[in-house]
Formats: C-alpha cells, structure tokens, sequence
C-alpha cells in the first residue's frame, strides 16, 4: 500500500512537471523528473527514497518562488508532512 502511494506520488510530480516544462527552467524540470524517478526506483534500493523526496521538497521551494514569486509556507509544510509520512512508512514495504 505505501510503494502505491509512493509511485502515485512520483507520478503526480513528474506529470506536473512535464505539463508546467515551458514556465519552468530546463534545470528545475529535470530535477523534478530526477526526483519523481528516483521515488519510482525506490524497491531497487532504500537510499532512493530520501534522495527522491528531498529532490522533491527542494523543487517545491524553487517552484513555488518562480511560478509564484514567492513560497506558500503552507505548500512547503504539507509537503513535508507528506515527505516524512512516505519516509517513516517505508520500511513497512
């Protein structure tokens, strides 16, 4: 049940990421594929899953202040939340 909120999770990220590539820099799209890629090779090895959501949680911070001139603080706390409950529910895959 994780690894499906895990790769629903990647999924979601990466499709924002593709739909918002022309009000996005090249890099930041492609650090958000790197980090949607990485949750998806999360069941090849552990490590990938904090490398993908602190890719993840960094991107939202960099989008948020070029899409919206600034950072919502409660964007960046619901990512977190979520961030940590995926982390901290990891080993039960």
């Amino acid at each position: 049940m994780i690894y499906l909120l895990i790769v629903l999770y990647a999924l979601l990220m990466g499709a924002a990421a593709i739909i918002n590539r022309r009000n996005l820099q090249l890099s930041l799209t492609a650090a958000n594929l790197l980090g949607s890629l990485a949750l998806l090779c999360t069941p090849f090895h552990s490590l990938f899953l904090p490398f993908g959501l602190i890719v993840l949680l960094c991107c939202a911070l960099r989008n948020g202040y070029v899409l919206q001139g600034h950072i919502h603080l409660l964007h960046v706390l619901v990512r977190c939340v979520l961030s940590l409950c995926l982390y901290f529910s990891s080993p039960l895959l």
